[in-house]
């Protein structure tokens, strides 16, 4: 024991000496794969530099090279390295499986450093690695900050899908995970591996309609991945991808910086330490960086020899240190764990050189529990975020105007960052008014892009953009649908599938919100509430007919009646002659004869029969039995005529005033005269396949049934379907629209009240972070004013080519054309009367003229005079002259009587004033 103790001695005695005269030379080892020179170049620079910088203490590689991951391997190569005195082994890298270094450094007291992620420890595992210091940052820790940046407010990922590398480290996610939940409406999975056909991976992505990707996997296949993304439209404006592996910076992927790649994109890295003036970390901006030391892994290679170089520095100093001299198995370090506890205790201010990364340390486990993490995109190296497990996610700017210091600001190349630009939204839209059409042009001008179309959602697109500050372009979709789903295929069409594809941004028109379709894309607040009417053809007024009084009774009525009328009068004539009571009196005629007169004659008979017809009786009244008897049963007779034709006069008025019998969904379906329809897979089909009230499952089992199909492509076809039918077809649409053909189209008609609330609102993609924004501006529109103005623009202009008389309500009032034959029958009845009386009145005259002996003319011209002296009242006998001075006249009967009459005036007056 003696002897021992006594050659250890001389060792230190001869290692001081050896110190104080040429410094100390220790060996360290390094195992790498064949396939990591790179890590192996980075390791000889840093020994290099590190050798430099006090020449009391250089290093001495000796590097060794597998090419498998092989336990026995490992075990060899390591006790070589133990076996040749090295004081410290760096590596293998992740790529090992084997914990064989760190089970054999554990045993001899050679510390072991690790650069590289390994699989995460418990503590029981870590009482048999007590002597291993891993510099690379702690999955934990990692995991703990991306799950911090995502759901910040800058980034608020709500739904996303984590593609991943099936050899990636998931454990870099854990706090993901249990930030959200592996459901479609939180967290996706999908899993591929190197060397696949990466179009196989966004196919799955984009047929999940997802916009948010995390992707995790290996810096050297990045580019080949998301280039496979392109094909699939996943680079637009409104995409956004999160790259997770550390080294994306020099994955290549800035290759794809171009205006047709406007992915928002964001990655991490360790933030590089670059020492300012005052050397410290406070604020970190320079502009020189150390090309030599890109990727991660070397970075970290460089700041483990650092940590080992200082800590071995101090620990050399000390009195009592020596360096290994022992095989595999058969001695231990004694300095090995004091070294390893001065790695933990160095800061790093007191490090030289600096490290390559920031915030280096290493807690009692031997782990980095701390680290500043960069977010930044990678298309421009454009940093935006900095991470650290004290402050968390802060603003990188905020860093900037935050520095007490003078700082110098990292120059870089300026770049325009397409996905910050002013933001221009693709609206998804259908042809069809008044929403959307296509301006006519007029004669020589032709109008470019948004300028072609106008309609309300065109104008309320214009204000929206005012309002909410941003550009868009119209593109009507092809096929001109609204958005349906085909279990069939299970695919969309129309406007959804364009948001769906990433094709647009923004989808407008009559687009309905309806729960299918909220499944697959967002919708803003409403900007239209409406409902469901009933679109029919409306029965143009009849033909004016101004003997529509008569239309009561048929024809052959009106002549048995007549005929009726002329048999009586003759049967009154002839009863009323046969009966002794019906004769006058006798009286003495002008050859003093007594005779007897009959009035019932065919002028009386005729009056009679007339007056009990029209209910206003006669004064010829019957004296005889048989006369009365006969006179009753017609009166009876006239009695049923009149009143009968009465009644039905007003039953048939009342009749042409009603235009129909269908008011409402239910008297449509309880007939089957008149079909109906509407849009296929619009919401309303939607509306009435999926009610659970009876009427509307028994509309949609009607329309299913009708032949021909009773469902319309656009509202067009069922508008022009109303007016083709006639009658026989009505459309079921929304009111809106309704109102608007109604305006336009005399023969159109909305038949009942509107049913089945709906709502209009501009669809985007799920989790947009826009929607908000659209639905703030269109609040602000609706509380302006500026929406109704838009909806009375568009939808109640008063522009109508109809007869505004032409109302489908009934006042009770009639026009002229409806009593205008009763004017008739009254002008035709005075102009016969006329027509009579003239005959009657030339037929006195010419009696006259041969009684008298005197010419017609003169007889004509007396008469004449007299008639059209109206105010006198009483005729003479003769009113023509005599004498042969006034034949010319017939004056002098007229003026005998005037004289006359006012010479008897002038006597009495005088007899008057006599007495």
């Amino acid at each position: 024991m003696c002897v021992v103790q006594f050659l250890i001695f001389v060792t230190l005695f001869l290692s001081g000496k050896a110190n104080n005269d040429d410094g100390l030379v220790v060996k360290v080892g390094a195992i790498f794969f064949d396939t990591e020179m790179e890590l192996a170049e980075a390791f000889d620079i840093v020994i290099g530099e590190v050798n430099a910088l006090n020449p009391a203490l250089r290093f001495e590689p000796i590097k060794h090279y597998i090419t498998v991951d092989d336990s026995i391997l490992l075990q060899d190569l390591s006790c070589d390295l133990i076996g040749n005195g090295v004081v410290a082994i760096f590596g293998p890298s992740s790529k090992t499986s084997s914990d064989i270094v760190d089970v054999l450094c554990n045993m001899t007291g050679i510390p072991h450093m690790q650069f590289d992620w390994h699989p995460q420890q418990s503590s029981r595992e870590r009482l048999n690695r007590q002597l291993t210091v891993n510099v690379a940052p702690m999955e934990v820790i990692l995991s703990n900050a991306l799950s911090d940046i995502l759901s910040s407010k800058d980034f608020d990922w709500k739904s996303f899908t984590i593609a991943y590398e099936k050899n990636s480290h998931l454990s870099r996610l854990q706090h993901v995970f249990a930030w959200k939940q592996l459901h479609k409406t939180g967290i996706k999975l999908q899993e591929f591996e190197r060397g696949d056909d990466y179009r196989v991976l966004w196919k799955r992505i984009n047929n999940a309609r997802e916009k948010f990707v995390l992707l995790d996997c290996p810096s050297d296949i990045i580019v080949d991945v998301i280039n496979a993304s392109i094909k699939f439209n996943m680079t637009g404006s409104f995409n956004h991808l999160f790259l997770t592996n550390l080294d994306t910076h020099v994955s290549g992927i800035d290759r794809f910086y171009s205006r047709d790649f406007t992915v928002a994109v964001a990655a991490i890295r360790i933030r590089a330490y670059i020492p300012p003036p005052l050397h410290d970390e406070i604020d970190v901006f320079d502009n020189e960086v150390d090309t030599r030391f890109d990727s991660l892994r070397t970075q970290l290679v460089y700041d483990a020899v650092v940590l080992f170089y200082n800590a071995l520095l101090q620990l050399s100093q000390r009195t009592g240190f020596y360096t290994p001299e022992f095989g595999c198995g058969r001695g231990f370090w004694q300095p090995g764990p004091h070294l390893i506890q001065q790695m933990k205790d160095i800061s790093p201010k007191q490090v030289k050189p600096p490290f390559k990364t920031q915030r280096l340390h290493i807690n009692e486990d031997g782990q980095r529990d701390d680290f500043n993490l960069e977010v930044y995109n990678p298309l421009i190296d454009r940093v935006t975020h900095v991470w650290n497990k004290e402050f968390q996610l802060v603003d990188f700017e905020t860093i900037k105007e935050n520095s007490t210091q003078a700082v110098k600001q990292r120059r870089q190349e300026i770049k325009e960052d397409f996905s910050q630009k002013q933001v221009r939204y693709t609206v998804a839209t259908r042809v069809g008014k008044p929403y959307f059409s296509w301006k006519v042009e007029p004669e020589g001008v032709h109008y470019e892009g948004n300028e072609r179309f106008e309609g309300y959602a065109v104008d309320l697109m214009y204000k929206l953009a005012d309002e909410c500050k941003f550009d868009f372009n119209f593109e009507p979709v092809p096929d001109n649908k609204y958005g349906s789903y085909d279990p069939v295929t299970d695919e969309w069409d129309g406007i959804i599938r364009q948001l769906i594809d990433n094709n647009a941004q923004i989808g407008i028109c009559d687009l309905t919100i309806t729960q299918a379709r909220r499944t697959v894309v967002d919708f803003t607040v409403p900007f239209m509430q409406l409902g469901i009417s009933i679109l029919s053809y409306k029965e143009p007024p009849p033909q004016a007919d101004i003997y529509a009084f008569l239309n009561p009774y048929g024809k052959e009525v009106w002549l048995y009646v007549m005929i009726a009328m002329m048999i009586t009068a003759v049967a009154l004539i002839l009863a009323g002659r046969m009966d002794q009571y019906e004769w006058e009196p006798p009286v003495e005629n002008e050859n003093h004869e007594q005779v007897r007169e009959n009035i019932w004659h065919l002028h009386n008979t005729m009056w009679l029969v007339l007056g009990s017809i029209l209910n206003q009786g006669c004064d010829l009244l019957p004296r005889g039995l048989p006369m009365r008897l006969l006179t009753a049963f017609w009166w009876i007779f006239a009695l049923l005529i009149s009143q009968t034709y009465i009644a039905k006069l007003a039953a048939f008025i009342t009749s042409s005033k009603m235009t129909g019998n269908i008011e409402s969904l239910h008297d449509l379906i309880d007939q089957n005269k008149v079909q109906f329809g509407t849009i296929r897979g619009g919401a309303t089909s939607v509306y009435f396949s999926e009610s659970n009230d009876t009427d509307n499952r028994m509309a949609w089992n009607k329309m299913l049934s009708f032949k021909p199909d009773a469902f319309t492509k656009n509202n067009e076809e069922g508008v022009d379907r109303v007016k083709l039918s006639r009658g026989t077809y009505a459309f079921l649409m929304e009111t809106t629209n309704l109102q608007y053909y109604v305006q336009r189209n005399c023969e159109l008609t909305q038949i009942g009240e509107s049913f089945g609330e709906k709502h209009y609102g501009i669809a985007v993609p799920l989790n947009a972070d826009f929607r908000s924004n659209l639905s703030v501006g269109i609040l602000k529109l609706s509380e302006k004013g500026e929406l109704y103005k838009l909806r009375t623009n568009w939808f109640n202009s008063n522009e109508t080519k109809c007869n505004s008389d032409s109302s489908g309500l009934d006042d009770g009032q009639f026009d002229m054309d409806s009593v205008g034959g009763l004017f008739v029958v009254l002008i035709v009845g005075i102009i016969v009367s006329f027509i009579i009386g003239i005959g009657e009145f030339l037929r006195h005259v010419q009696r006259i003229a041969v009684k008298e002996r005197i010419t017609p003319m003169v007889a004509l011209k007396g008469e004449l005079h007299f008639v059209l002296r109206f105010w006198l009242k009483r005729k003479p006998l003769h009113t023509y002259s005599q004498s042969r001075d006034s034949t010319s006249t017939g004056y002098s009967s007229l003026e005998q009587i005037s004289s006359t009459s006012t010479v008897k005036k002038r006597k009495k007056k005088t007899k008057r004033e006599r007495e």
